[in-house]
């Protein structure tokens, strides 16, 4: 199961280790929110606005029964076709909750890069700051699903990552809210970070697999708040200064598949082990666990002042719960382009037992 996407049924209350006492305020915390209330979309004036960064894909998402052995032949069961990447999904993701957000990335001329760029118009996405070149391929990616949900990825890099500091648009980064940034070339991963902290939007990064590979160094040290999976929470802890299991000066999200997640902040964190789903198909739960938690923690002053992204863990259960419910509503989804509303959210926690929505907090 990918990143965010669900996890056992079950949880505990809230635990606050300075106070040694069990709070329950799970629920309390996302009424916080008014997730019954949300309709779907908010006023302009309470939408916020987020500029995602990194890289936009065609996906073809193919469906057998079981992978073919060596020299081996397999039935395809399922076969679609749709709209991919990491920011390309964040992006799709923010505005079916209700939020605005604009894609900085690249594509090529041809076919492919049409459709991609059609399917973010269509879903809402500003694609006017998507750089088209003319002289590459799109990237495409296939996606292989077997009947139990394992997965085999086969790439090109394509045009993905012809998008570089020279296309950067400081007016457009100026105006948004935030800077959410996944895989991409370092340097241009570090400009956009580094131009954001200078022009005010707070920022997150979702480096990906390769997060020690690339030298994201310097894109790091200008993050509010990051996420990875386990696996890439060792690498980094192993490999750089930043632990995202104890972070100094900012907060981080680690992402336990089907264990659900954890927030760290240099004051505690808060876990929730996610929901049960039945997985389809995981690609995209991770991309969105982050829209989720973004599109949540956006809208809540006590999360985002003017000083970055609070350090109180307590203040990420209802993010954290939303993100949970994001990945588990992916997970389900044939593609990795999850079509996410909170109609769709208010259902998952709907469906959840109480003891579910709990979450345990460490401080």
């Amino acid at each position: 199961m990918s990143d965010g996407a669900g996890g056992p049924a079950g949880g505990s209350g809230v635990v606050d280790d300075a106070e040694s006492g069990v709070v329950d305020d799970g629920a309390t915390r996302i009424d916080g929110i008014n997730i019954d209330a949300v309709p779907g979309s908010d006023p302009p004036d309470e939408s916020p606005t987020v500029v995602t960064a990194g890289h936009i894909n065609w996906d073809v998402t193919i469906h057998v029964d079981q992978l073919p052995e060596r020299d081996g032949e397999t039935r395809i069961e399922r076969l679609e076709q749709s709209g991919g990447g990491s920011a390309a999904n964040v992006a799709v993701g923010l505005v079916g909750l209700g939020g605005r957000s604009t894609v900085f990335g690249s594509v090529g001329g041809d076919e492919s890069g049409a459709l991609a760029l059609r399917e973010l118009a269509s879903a809402g996405v500003d694609p006017g700051h998507v750089l088209v070149d003319a002289d590459a391929a799109t990237s495409v990616t296939y996606v292989i699903v077997d009947g139990a949900g394992e997965l085999l990825l086969l790439a090109n890099d394509g045009a993905n990552e012809s998008f570089s500091t020279a296309d950067l648009d400081r007016d457009a980064l100026a105006a948004a809210d935030h800077l959410h940034l996944t895989g991409q070339q370092p340097e241009t991963a570090a400009a956009l970070a580094t131009t954001a902290a200078e022009l005010g939007p707070t920022g997150s990064f979702d480096p990906g697999r390769r997060v020690t590979d690339r030298g994201y160094d310097d894109a790091l040290a200008a993050t509010d708040l990051l996420f990875v999976n386990d696996r890439e929470a060792d690498t980094l802890a192993e490999a750089t200064a930043v632990d995202p299991r104890a972070p100094a000066d900012r907060v981080a999200a680690v992402k336990r598949g089907g264990d659900g997640a954890t927030v760290y902040t240099p004051r505690g964190s808060v876990s929730h082990p996610g929901f049960d789903v039945d997985a389809v198909d995981t690609v995209g739960a991770g991309d969105a666990f982050a829209a989720g938690f973004l599109g949540t923690a956006l809208r809540d002053p006590e999360i985002v002042g003017d000083g970055g992204f609070s350090h109180d863990p307590r203040d990420y259960s209802a993010p954290l719960l939303v993100a949970n419910a994001c990945g588990a509503i992916a997970a389900g989804t044939v593609t990795a382009r999850a079509d996410l509303s909170w109609d769709r959210v208010r259902d998952v926690l709907g469906e959840s037992s109480e003891s579910v929505l709990m979450v345990e907090v460490r401080v």
